[in-house]
């Protein structure tokens, strides 16, 4: 794939200005030793967006960012309180062939992603784990996003 083709996978995200800004940057950085292409392939792996980085709930570990395609199973909206604050929270039990988690989202991006539905296959981008008592939770980061597939 060529820069252009993978800048298709990150144009929601980021504008091509600010991609060839980072191109150019890296390039200089790293002495011409990568080719604007591979360059372009570090910059979407480091978003999450990278054709080859989707792994499957059960490779998952606490800690790590990744990319998944999953099962919407079910949605559980609640009010949670932290310092004096009302807090918006909806838990997405999903699922894959190979087990289940929790994605968690937060007040705004419970409104960013209103579309998903139980049924909704989903591609889950640059999200992070964490193990905590409930078992493995999924969040969206600064770049993490979702997109109904």
């Amino acid at each position: 794939m060529d820069k252009d083709e993978l800048y298709e996978r990150i144009k929601d995200i980021m504008t091509r200005e600010r991609f060839e800004y980072e191109i150019s940057e890296r390039r200089r950085k790293y002495g011409d030793l990568l080719d604007d292409d591979a360059i372009a392939l570090l910059i979407l792996d480091e978003l999450g967006r990278s054709p080859i980085n989707i792994l499957k709930i059960g490779d998952l570990i606490d800690g790590v960012n990744a990319s998944l395609e999953v099962i919407v199973e079910s949605l559980e909206d609640n009010i949670v309180k932290k310092n004096d604050r009302e807090l918006r929270m909806r838990k997405i039990r999903v699922r894959d062939e190979t087990g289940e988690c929790t994605l968690v989202l937060w007040n705004e991006e419970i409104d960013n992603y209103s579309f998903i539905s139980p049924g909704d296959r989903i591609k889950i981008i640059n999200c992070f784990t964490r193990l905590n008592s409930f078992g493995l939770q999924l969040s969206l980061g600064k770049w993490g996003h979702i997109l109904k597939i």
